[in-house]
């Protein structure tokens, strides 16, 4: 049997813990955005390149992945076909952020990625938007159903 101990996936779903990876090699900007999304409570990694996350990701589990599509290899593009190949443990949500052509985008797997935002963006919108995703993933299965009824019901209230 796994414990909570043994297992950092079973330990942050125990904790409720907002855990996010933000895998971004430009400096700056990656301290940046981890600022603000600590500002916002939420316990974050940094990764300047694929391999560090890649690292971080065999012995963690996030609520949230924000990965830079083009950096050094290995790249966003080689860091997602590893979630999408069960190498590495899956986070719930996946944001891919990128400041390349729209073309490029056609490589990516709309089964794995969640969400794409563009460069330049707002950092404090952006921690927003992961704060929220993280906050939903942190939600125990009885709060999520608690939640689904919730929302079932009134729906039958409406008819």
């Amino acid at each position: 049997m796994t414990t909570a101990a043994a297992d950092p996936t079973i330990r942050a779903v125990v904790a409720g813990e907002k855990k996010v990876l933000v895998v971004e090699d430009e400096r700056d900007l990656r301290l940046a955005l981890a600022s603000r999304l600590r500002d916002r409570g939420l316990i974050v990694d940094e990764a300047g390149g694929g391999q560090a996350a890649m690292d971080l990701m065999a012995v963690e589990h996030y609520a949230v992945i924000l990965v830079d599509l083009l950096m050094p290899q290995p790249d966003g593009f080689a860091l997602l076909e590893a979630l999408s190949s069960g190498q590495l443990k899956k986070p719930s949500v996946v944001l891919v952020t990128t400041g390349a052509d729209p073309t490029v985008l056609d490589r990516l797997d709309p089964d794995r990625i969640h969400g794409v935002v563009r460069k330049p963006f707002d950092a404090d919108e952006l921690a927003d938007l992961v704060n929220a995703c993280a906050e939903i993933r942190s939600r125990s299965n009885v709060e999520m159903m608690a939640l689904a009824m919730m929302s079932t019901a009134a729906l039958f209230d409406l008819l």
